[in-house]
């Protein structure tokens, strides 16, 4: 818990008079500056996963300083055609978006498959992208929501099947393409890994699929799930130097753009105090707001032996919906105080909605 807020978002808050999800616009830059340059100093192409974050001021600085965008579906293909866009990768796990690819304007598109059919109906001028399972590094059991009958989770994306099969069908993929450049993707999902060496594990073992196939790919797609790398340059290098060196690398993060620019604020509404704890219900509400965040309170910490346990929750029905615990003064969080949280995803705002006669927060974006 930390009390220090950049003077543009404060005051920004402070003006702020419902729920509101503030956005700062200069920290989404400086993210996305040092992504590009991390990754461009060892040859790797980063691209904004659109999903993450669909304010069209942050998806302006993705288009400006990135080198494109992964979209997931043909929906976010048409918010796109907004931007201009070097590199568009589109992954759709319903595998309908990659027909509608040539509405972008995009300078190369590739299409992410996982059938024969879905190579098949990409625009000729498309890339094929080769979508593996993360769950062909079978080391890591939490990967994915399908539970198979040893226990392990695999990712329900992706090509997953018997080594034999599996070549099989690359190789079918790999002709169905008809001389269209052929690469490999593999996307780690809710997963997230802090270096480096977890990326290159995937790109060897995807290597190893494809190459069994007799194919050796154009390009290694090492998908998102960058944000809890606290060294991205040491973590691309690592995946630099797991790939050959003329195999392109492209990467697609999107929570670490925004790493550290999401705020919210609220007031609160009820305050109880209960046996063992104080209770606080907000107007700003976890199940509404804030989902795929892991928020932090915005406040002074308190003088040794004066702090409270506090636990602050959400205004609706929902039992899951509360914002968290911590140690304060209670009389910084009385019925009518402003409460104020950082480290917002991105997607809350792709998130933020109404559920329960609760409103949708207000969404800020500060330059």
């Amino acid at each position: 818990m930390r009390a220090d807020l950049p003077a543009r978002v404060a005051a920004a808050i402070e003006r702020c008079e419902c729920p509101s999800l503030v956005l700062d616009l200069a920290r989404v830059e400086a993210n996305a500056l040092a992504i590009a340059a991390a990754a461009r100093a060892h040859g790797i192409t980063p691209l904004f996963a659109a999903k993450s974050c669909p304010h069209p001021a942050v998806r302006a600085i993705a288009a400006r300083v990135l080198s494109g965008f992964d979209a997931a579906s043909s929906g976010e293909v048409a918010e796109l055609a907004a931007f201009t866009i070097g590199t568009l990768s589109i992954v759709d796990p319903g595998g309908r978006a990659g027909a509608t690819a040539d509405h972008a304007r995009a300078t190369r598109i590739i299409v992410g498959c996982e059938t024969v059919a879905q190579v098949s109906a990409a625009p000729l001028r498309a890339a094929i992208a080769i979508r593996l399972s993360a769950s062909i590094v079978p080391r890591d059991p939490a990967v994915g929501a399908v539970q198979d009958g040893s226990g392990h989770r695999r990712s329900r994306f992706g090509l997953d099947l018997e080594p034999g099969r599996q070549r099989d069908v690359i190789a079918a993929m790999v002709r169905a393409a008809d001389g269209r450049a052929v690469g490999v993707h593999v996307h780690h999902g809710a997963v997230s890994a802090t270096t480096g060496e977890r990326f290159a594990a995937s790109a060897h073992a995807a290597l190893a699929a494809a190459r069994a196939a007799g194919l050796e790919p154009a390009f290694v797609n090492a998908g998102g799930a960058w944000h809890a790398v606290a060294d991205l340059a040491a973590a691309f290098a690592e995946l630099r130097a797991a790939v050959p060196p003329a195999t392109e690398i492209l990467v697609e993060p999107g929570r670490a753009v925004t790493r550290g620019a999401g705020f919210a604020t609220g007031r609160v509404i009820v305050a109880r105090e209960l046996d063992d704890r104080a209770l606080r219900i907000t107007d700003v509400s976890r199940i509404c707001h804030l989902r795929w965040s892991t928020i932090d309170l915005v406040g002074p910490a308190p003088h040794p032996g004066t702090g409270h346990r506090v636990l602050v929750v959400g205004p609706t029905c929902f039992e899951e919906d509360v914002l968290g615990e911590w140690t304060i003064d209670p009389l910084l969080l009385a019925v009518g105080a402003r409460i104020t949280l950082r480290d917002v995803s991105g997607y809350a705002l792709a998130w933020n909605a109404p559920f329960g006669g609760v409103p949708a927060a207000s969404v800020v974006a500060v330059d």
